[in-house]
């Protein structure tokens, strides 16, 4: 269970996601300090509460955790650290130069899953795309073409070969997240699963933010995944300066079965012409004001009972809001066929590249991450600007007069 947080610490997980959205370093920096000094006050406040109740079942229930040895060991190691004159060398002396391959160096596995179970039950979107933990796996072999594995015939190199093109590796580290935390002095003398709570609290909004921008509409390089809404085709230039190029957004004027049906049936062939299985999981994402004046009045309609209906589409589609999609825009896809792939991290480090005041000590973890579809059939950029009101459609069988006629 996650902890609870307060109305200023999801003011700030706001702010940094679109602060992620855009391209000012400045203001995504802004944006950690302000989350995590919102998340910090949060998470003080709901220790505090439950800790004077002197309940593990009241921790419990407000997202506090009962640590394991190892991870009570852990954080001990972080905290001895923090409290120490030189935490710079104390940090070294943890991690070493190894740090990125001896996993027992590393944030012990239970808490890094315990971070990505967090931040996917704040955040739809993440819950649908479900981060993958890949451990310390730097490599990730993932199918492209799921019809193609079998093959009847001879055994011939074209055969052979159409099956190997059916696979595809990617580099889990080529990407790079990172996030920084402050953690108060004072605060050290609470102890481990005080310093559990706010950690995974910190990490799990800082990732969501970075991993829903990025997964939306990530560049494709500088460490950025490739993004849903990047134009992925075979042969297709990627720049130096811009990555991927953007997906041509395609006009929806209604989601009505005669113009809907079309649209997702671009979803339900590969690249190279090969009907997929099935278009289950589809799901919409827009942004919040968005939903509440295009798409919730475009799917929701007034049944013969009286009470309004909602999110209503010819083929079954889940509705997601973020708030890193632009106004006017939407993000139609197959869940499925995106991979957003994390991979080993590097622990909890010292950091000096941010400067704080002095009762205060800055900490960050590097996170390696992957993310990208399987093909360019695997979503559509729609352009919902123009996208009008449902209504329901009424047949009258026979011949209708007006009242002149009559």
């Amino acid at each position: 269970m996650a902890i609870q947080l307060s109305a200023p610490a999801h003011q700030a997980a706001h702010n940094l996601a679109i602060a992620f959205s855009g391209d000012d370093a400045k203001a995504v920096e802004q944006g950690f300090v302000e989350l995590q000094t919102a998340i910090y006050e949060s998470v003080k406040q709901e220790y505090e509460e439950a800790i004077a109740s002197n309940d593990r079942a009241i921790l419990a229930q407000r997202g506090f955790r009962v640590l394991t040895s190892e991870e009570t060991e852990y954080y001990q190691t972080i905290i001895d650290a923090l409290k120490s004159r030189n935490p710079k060398q104390a940090f070294a002396d943890i991690t070493g130069d190894d740090a990125q391959t001896v996993p027992e160096k590393m944030l012990p596995e239970t808490i890094f899953n315990e971070v990505l179970k967090n931040l996917t039950e704040r955040h739809p979107l993440l819950e649908i795309i479900r981060p993958k933990n890949v451990g310390y796996i730097t490599t990730w072999l993932r199918n492209k073409h799921t019809r193609q594995l079998a093959r009847w015939g001879e055994i011939e190199g074209d055969i052979t070969g159409e099956i190997t093109s059916a696979f595809e590796v990617v580099s889990v580290r080529q990407g790079r997240l990172t996030c920084f935390m402050l953690i108060h002095r004072d605060t050290l003398e609470l102890g481990p699963t005080f310093l559990d709570g706010y950690i995974r609290t910190v990490l799990a909004e800082a990732m969501a933010c970075g991993m829903e921008a990025g997964s939306c509409s990530g560049k494709g390089i500088d460490g950025e995944p490739v993004g849903l809404d990047r134009d992925i085709h075979e042969g297709v230039t990627v720049s130096t300066t811009d990555g991927y190029p953007r997906k041509t957004a395609v006009a929806v004027t209604s989601f009505e079965p005669a113009e809907y049906g079309p649209l997702v049936a671009r979803l339900a062939k590969d690249e190279r012409g090969n009907v997929k299985q099935s278009v289950a999981g589809l799901t919409l994402v827009c942004n919040l004001v968005d939903y509440l004046t295009k798409v919730m009045p475009a799917t929701t309609v007034l049944n013969a009972e009286g009470r309004y209906v909602n999110d209503l589409f010819p083929v079954p589609t889940r509705v997601v809001t973020a708030e890193v999609i632009a106004e006017g825009e939407a993000l139609l896809f197959l869940p499925d066929e995106y991979d957003l792939l994390v991979a080993g991290n590097r622990g909890i480090e010292f950091s000096d590249e941010v400067k704080f005041f002095e009762d205060k000590r800055a900490a960050k973890m590097v996170t390696y991450a992957f993310g990208k579809a399987y093909d360019n059939t695997s979503a559509l950029l729609l352009d919902i600007s123009d996208l009008e009101p449902g209504y329901v459609n009424v047949k009258v069988r026979g011949t209708v007069k007006t009242k002149e006629q009559e």
